[in-house]
């Protein structure tokens, strides 16, 4: 992973997310990065060996909360999407979780669905939580 990460960091990428794991022969092992946001993070990316995830990913971050995989999830089962790969944090009072999903388009109905479940306003009118794509 060292050897893998080395080219990004040179190039000043910063990462939100790293997940590295063997796969049950332990014959490969899997590296993903997030984000690749811009040419020279794909050069470096490039450099590394890492190639572009054939799965698009929409990422949800905001204030964690009791239940807030169960609405998540709820909300993209009960329309119907299913979800590829998920990997899901709390570090304090934030929550961040990565979806992964088999086409463009279960990505985009999933950010109108999770928008619409989980932007509840707060008080003074700010969004509580954010989707976003990730490619």
């Amino acid at each position: 992973m060292a050897s893998t990460l080395g080219p990004l960091a040179e190039s000043g990428v910063n990462l939100d997310l790293v997940m590295g794991y063997a796969n049950p022969d332990k014959t490969v092992v899997s590296i993903e990065v997030f984000p690749i946001a811009n040419a020279r993070a794909q050069k470096a990316a490039r450099a590394a060996g890492l190639s572009k995830a054939e799965f698009p990913c929409v990422v949800v971050s905001g204030k964690n909360k009791a239940g807030i995989g169960r609405q998540i999830s709820a909300s993209l089962a009960d329309a119907g999407i299913n979800v590829n790969f998920f990997v899901a944090q709390a570090h304090g009072k934030e929550y961040v979780g990565l979806f992964s999903f088999e086409a463009q388009s279960e990505a985009d109905l999933a950010m109108k669905v999770l928008k619409n479940s989980l932007n509840g306003r707060n008080g003074n009118g700010k969004k509580k939580t954010k989707t976003r794509r990730t490619a």
